[in-house]
């Protein structure tokens, strides 16, 4: 019986690192450019200065970390699944990623209860939604349409 519970615990644990494993490299793919910045300067994200806040220590309550968080979250999440008419779904690599964002933003309030880690769980936060702002620029950039369609015709 205690073999079994261990087993299912080490199993577990695994999965879960295999999956954050994923997401890691997932967000380590490289942009041709800095879309992010062309999202940013085209609708209000509270990220950036979460991030911003976090680096010089400015006093900032959970519940302000994750309400700002979650409202870009779901703009982005919005952005990417309708910003392209052509793509009628989202890819596996974003599932995952808006699985894994869900997790951590769940997860927030425990690690500052606990003064687990806080900090650097944020920072894994606004480096998801920098990734999903990048997606949304280049789905929606005409830089990348104008390369896709030189491509497809060479």
């Amino acid at each position: 019986m205690i073999t079994s519970i261990a087993i299912l615990i080490l199993s577990t644990a695994m999965f879960f690192f295999y999956i954050q494993t994923l997401c890691e490299k997932v967000l380590r793919r490289e942009f041709s450019r800095a879309y992010f910045e062309d999202v940013l300067n085209a609708i209000d994200l509270e990220f950036p200065r979460v991030r911003q806040a976090l680096s010089a220590n400015a006093p900032m309550t959970c519940s302000q970390i994750r309400l700002a968080l979650k409202c870009d979250f779901f703009t982005l999440k919005y952005l990417v699944k309708n910003g392209d008419s052509k793509r009628q779904h989202l890819s596996w690599q974003e599932w995952m990623l808006i699985g894994y964002f869900r997790a951590l933003l769940l997860t927030l309030p425990l690690r500052y209860a606990f003064h687990f880690r806080e900090k650097e769980s944020v920072m894994k936060l606004t480096v998801i939604l920098r990734h999903f702002a990048n997606l949304v620029g280049e789905r929606v950039s005409p830089d990348a349409a104008n390369g896709m369609a030189a491509s497809s015709q060479a």
